[in-house]
């Protein structure tokens, strides 16, 4: 099955949409999995719907974001040749932080995330980089209307701009003006229409009680950040110089969300954040398993970390 993802082939993309029902048929016949407390809170409200259309949304904007993630790795040439295990990487690294039946903005937040990282990675040193930071703050701006807490991520934006560009003040101010656009928009609109509102922001610190679970989980997860860091290090080895300049970026990003996310999780029983780290993961993790030191290693604990995600419905059944 590796195989077949690994390889160009593009036509193991129709493969897809079979994992993603295996997962929703556990979540139907099976105990649903307990991870982190409810979703965050957001401008947007959240639908009260029904299991079905639930899931029918959650299922369509995964699908949608493993597609949208796999075009971002390729087009921008992590790798001499294409390969879609981003994809399948994507589905299953997130299976943990999907609730079919629970409604939760995760997975936009995840999309917003996902275009965020594609504009930043096309983003060249010598090339006006105005019109990419303003549209980096839109969509960053979108993404916080539906998890509040990205405010805290707000500064290492600002970061992986200058990582890529010396320090340009007309393109950091473009890039908070883009960030505060769609506040802006909502306020105004629920201003217009006297629609009450206000700034969904607490920060109720608690320090939470972890469930084996969620520590089996948090365990997998570093698990996978350790191998994809060994398969990143022997890639970097022959990377041209525009690739070392993407994966600063995509470090930089790994960082901040591993160390806010963990917070979010730890003191705030938030898995949003957390969520974040899913994305990088998947790119870090092709390298693992394309490496041929990691090769055998990380294909067992490839298969591994499927197998949990199938079993952990009938495990937390009993």
């Amino acid at each position: 099955m590796l195989r077949l993802f690994l390889d160009n082939r593009i036509g193991v993309l129709i493969l897809l949409p079979f994992f993603l029902l295996l997962y929703l048929l556990g979540d139907i016949i099976g105990a649903t999995p307990y991870f982190g407390g409810p979703d965050a809170s957001s401008f947007i409200t959240t639908p009260h719907w029904s299991y079905w259309p639930t899931a029918s949304f959650q299922f369509l904007i995964v699908l949608l974001n493993a597609l949208l993630l796999n075009w971002v790795f390729n087009s921008q040439e992590f790798l001499e040749k294409n390969t879609y295990i981003i994809s399948l990487n994507y589905l299953i690294f997130n299976s943990f932080f999907i609730d079919f039946g629970q409604f939760s903005w995760t997975p936009i937040v995840q999309t917003c995330c996902i275009l965020l990282l594609a504009i930043f990675f096309s983003v060249r040193p010598q090339n006006d980089a105005r019109k990419a930071a303003f549209n980096a703050g839109f969509i960053f701006g979108l993404a916080w209307l539906f998890c509040s807490y990205l405010v805290v991520f707000i500064p290492v934006l600002l970061i992986m701009l200058l990582a890529l560009r010396t320090l340009q003040f007309r393109e950091l101010l473009l890039l908070l003006i883009g960030i505060l656009t769609p506040i802006a928009l909502i306020l105004s609109l629920a201003y217009i229409f006297q629609i009450e509102s206000d700034f969904p922001l607490s920060f109720p610190f608690q320090l939470e009680q972890l469930h084996w679970f969620e520590i089996t989980i948090l365990v997998f997860i570093h698990l996978l950040l350790v191998f994809g860091i060994m398969g990143l290090r022997a890639r970097l080895l022959k990377a041209s110089l525009r690739l070392k300049k993407q994966v600063q970026v995509l470090n930089i990003f790994t960082f901040f969300t591993w160390i806010l996310g963990l917070g979010a999780f730890l003191f705030l029983g938030q898995i949003s954040l957390l969520s974040l780290l899913i994305l990088p993961l998947a790119f870090y993790f092709a390298y693992a398993l394309l490496s041929s030191g990691l090769g055998i290693s990380s294909h067992l604990f490839f298969y591994l970390f499927l197998l949990s995600t199938l079993l952990k419905f009938v495990v937390l059944s009993f």
